[in-house]
Formats: structure tokens, C-alpha cells, sequence
């Protein structure tokens, strides 16, 4: 099975930093195996693992949109928490969930907008 885009990435970085599967497993604090899997597609990307390893290989700017544009790309499904959030909350996401497939691009990127805004 070959790499993901998101496994080429990171790939390139150990192989630029003399790393291994095993350095970069104990750095995320999980087994080689499910690093392979995880580079290869077998196991989907863990959320933290873009700024752990941006952090690690000191990737900025267009280095890191790339990991992380890489790391959506390869992304099969979102799961959000909505266990211990007001009633709107969830509202919203089911609402979000409903009409993501309809949004056109002005939508997306008016809500892109929204969320981006520092508070």
C-alpha cells in the first residue's frame, strides 16, 4: 500500500531528519505499526498529530498548511462532541451536518470568515 499525501509528507521530513517509524512513534506515543498504518491510509490521522509534528520538525507557514491541508485531504470523517454543550450548539452542528453538501463557495468561505475571527 503506498503512502498518503499526508504519509508523504511526514515521510519526507523523517527521512530529512535521519528519523525512523520507531523515534517518530515514541515521540506521538504510539506503536510503529500504527504509524505505518496511519501514513499508509489504514488508520485515519490522530487531530493532534499536525501540531505535533509541525511542532517537532519546526514546519511554519506554508510548510504547515501544507501538513495540515494534506492532513483534511485524508480525512474520511469529522466527530464532534456535542455530549455536554447547550441545545443551539448541537443545533448548529446538526444543521452544518445537513447542508455542508449543498454550501457553494461564497457560504464556505463566509463561514471560514466566521471561524477564523480572533475573539
Amino acid at each position: 500500500m503506498g503512502y498518503t499525501k499526508f504519509g508523504k509528507i511526514v515521510r519526507k521530513e523523517m527521512i530529512d531528519h535521519d528519523e525512523n517509524l520507531l523515534s517518530i512513534a515514541q515521540l506521538l506515543g504510539v506503536t510503529t505499526s500504527f504509524v505505518s498504518a496511519v501514513l499508509t491510509g489504514g488508520k485515519s490521522v490522530p487531530d493532534n498529530w499536525v501540531d505535533e509534528l509541525s511542532k517537532h520538525y519546526g514546519l511554519k507557514g506554508s510548510k504547515y498548511d501544507e501538513l495540515y491541508d494534506a492532513y483534511c485531504e485524508d480525512k474520511k470523517n469529522v466527530r464532534i462532541d456535542v455530549e455536554n454543550v447547550p441545545l443551539t450548539q448541537k443545533k448548529l452542528a446538526l444543521q452544518f451536518q445537513r447542508k455542508l453538501p449543498e454550501l457553494d463557495e461564497d457560504e464556505i468561505q463566509s463561514i471560514f470568515d466566521i471561524l477564523k475571527e480572533d475573539k
